[in-house]
């Protein structure tokens, strides 16, 4: 039998006995049990069919449910045909050059300088964020338990409570080395939960701490380098939920808040050379510790190309005010001996870790990447991601060197040093790193998201292949509607190349926007109820680092 029949009819009942159907006299008897279905065939004929015999029937004839029918091929032709003619009638008449020269006047005139259209943004800005919060508000419910989370939440709660970094004695105690995200990572969770001993609202606030984190970035580096603010106050909404993983700032692990006070911190260290160093050692020690590998890459290739080995020492002192602070606390409070005792312990911690990749066997590199990749999480991820996070950095990387100048002469002596902090976290990732997981590929996906954001924003990028490179690695991060990224390569690649310079900046900017808005309203649009967020742990709310607490976390779905 045809498997069509089965596909279309569905499945062959139990008490289905074949007929004469060459029979013309035979009539078809509705079947109560059966659903009626519409089918078509080429010539445009329709017909409802009421059993599975007479379903049969028909899609042996030539009948399907969806079916390009003649009419439906004319149609198509003369809509293709007629699109033509008008379009070879607008370029032959100049329409389209007279439209897209109004249009220039009008985002000029109107859009960017018009007084009036800052009450458009303020309202625009609002619709962002409303949309934006029910996002964040969904994706915080519908999250699982994630033992990493409440471990950060647990010890981070008592360091900014009495500066007792401690999650409870089944992790190690005070300041254990299994400890991996810093006292920045859960800052807005810990306001969150003791506002409201809520996990929903402590997850909901951790992102709008990492939020404000970036915007706060994202102003100072406006005022020092003199640009516009308003794609940047309107993006920055957004960078965070294109970020693979992105459900980590909800989770209050280190990276999103020690990459993000790194990779600041790389954009202005010409600026404010100390200030920058320190928080660049804050992102490490107070953050995440492998943000070390990036830092000292950076750091070594700045220094080179700076030409300031004098100053080296003085660098040092200030890099080390937020080590030394972090080895103080740890000398007081460590559950398991001094300092010596603490740094043998890390180096243990680090030297045998499942995801550091040093305690490996002899095999090549090349092998080792093979085989790591089936038999890592990468297997399972899908094929956005693995663009997103393998093919992506690599153009990033292109992308910088090609724009060196212009890169430089705006932010200064940073894009050799920015690339080669980028690459060292890739290629630990995907060659060193066995089990590759992906919130630890945010050390390069998040520093590559904002810095995108940023040569958008400062119209860096004069060359076309560079333009299309930038949007569309943007573009390839859309999450929820994937059939947007398509709408997004199209206008972008018409905006390329027919705008001008300063039109293919400002039109880009704004489409990037409206995408992402259209991104997230859509699963608002589409549900029928709204996330509950009553989640209240009554063990947890009475003491954060008991084992009744975990358990009820964990238990917790």
């Amino acid at each position: 039998m045809d498997w069509n029949i089965e596909t279309i009819c569905g499945e062959v009942p139990l008490d289905y006995k074949p007929v004469d159907l060459n029979d013309s006299n035979y009539i078809f008897e509705a079947d109560k049990n059966f659903i009626p279905i519409n089918l078509h065939n080429f010539w445009g004929d329709s017909v409802t069919v009421n059993s599975y015999i007479e379903c049969s029937n028909y899609v042996e004839g030539g009948f399907r449910e969806n079916i390009y029918s003649i009419f439906d091929i004319s149609f198509i032709t003369i809509g293709l045909l007629g699109s033509a003619f008008i379009l070879y009638k607008i370029i032959k008449t100049k329409i389209l050059a007279k439209s897209l020269t109004a249009l220039k006047v009008f985002i000029k005139n109107i859009i960017f300088q018009n007084y009036v259209v800052k009450y458009f943004l303020f309202v625009f800005f609002l619709i962002q964020n409303f949309l934006l919060f029910d996002y964040i508000r969904t994706k915080a419910v519908r999250s699982k338990p994630f033992i990493d989370e409440y471990i950060s939440l647990a010890s981070n709660y008592q360091f900014l409570k009495n500066l007792d970094f401690n999650a409870g004695d089944f992790i190690g105690g005070s300041y254990s080395v299994y400890l991996t995200s810093g006292p920045i990572s859960a800052i807005g969770g810990v306001i969150g939960w003791n506002l409201t001993s809520n996990l929903i609202i402590a997850r909901i606030s951790n992102f709008y701490w990492i939020l404000l984190l970036q915007l706060i970035f994202s102003i100072i580096i406006i005022k020092i380098y003199k640009s516009d603010y308003k794609f940047l106050i309107f993006m920055n909404s957004f960078i965070l939920i294109l970020v693979p993983w992105w459900q980590g700032s909800l989770y209050m692990i280190g990276e999103f808040a020690s990459v993000i006070i790194l990779l600041n911190s790389f954009i202005i260290i010409n600026k404010f050379r100390r200030l920058s160093l320190i928080l660049i050692s804050i992102s490490i020690f107070f953050g995440k510790l492998l943000n070390l590998l990036p830092a000292l890459i950076f750091l070594v290739l700045w220094t080179f190309k700076q030409k300031s080995l004098k100053k080296i020492p003085n660098d040092l002192f200030y890099f080390s005010i937020p080590l030394f602070s972090w080895l103080a606390l740890v000398s007081f409070k460590y559950a398991d001996g001094g300092i010596l005792d603490y740094l043998y312990n890390l180096y243990s911690l680090i030297v045998g870790h499942q995801s550091t990749g040093l305690n490996k066997g002899g095999s090549s590199l090349f092998t080792n990447l093979i085989d790591t990749i089936y038999l890592s999480e990468v297997s399972n991820w899908n094929i956005f991601d693995k663009i997103r996070i393998g093919l992506l950095p690599i153009l990033f990387i292109y992308l910088l060197l090609r724009n060196i100048n212009n890169i430089n002469r705006i932010f200064g002596e940073i894009t050799i040093p920015l690339a080669g902090s980028v690459l060292s976290t890739y290629i630990w990732f995907w060659i060193a790193s066995p089990t590759k997981w992906m919130r630890y590929s945010q050390h390069f996906t998040i520093m590559i998201l904002i810095t995108l954001m940023y040569l958008i924003n400062f119209n860096v990028l004069n060359q076309k292949l560079d333009q299309i490179i930038v949007f569309s690695s943007v573009g390839l991060h859309i999450e929820n509607e994937k059939q947007l990224m398509i709408v997004f390569f199209g206008l972008c690649l018409f905006i390329v190349f027919v705008q001008s310079k300063v039109s293919v900046f400002n039109l880009s900017k704004i489409l990037i926007i409206l995408i992402l808005i259209i991104d997230i309203a859509i699963p608002f649009f589409e549900k029928d109820n709204f996330a509950n967020m009553d989640t209240i742990l009554i063990y947890c709310k009475e003491d954060l680092s008991s084992m009744k607490c975990l358990e009820e976390y964990e238990n917790n779905q």
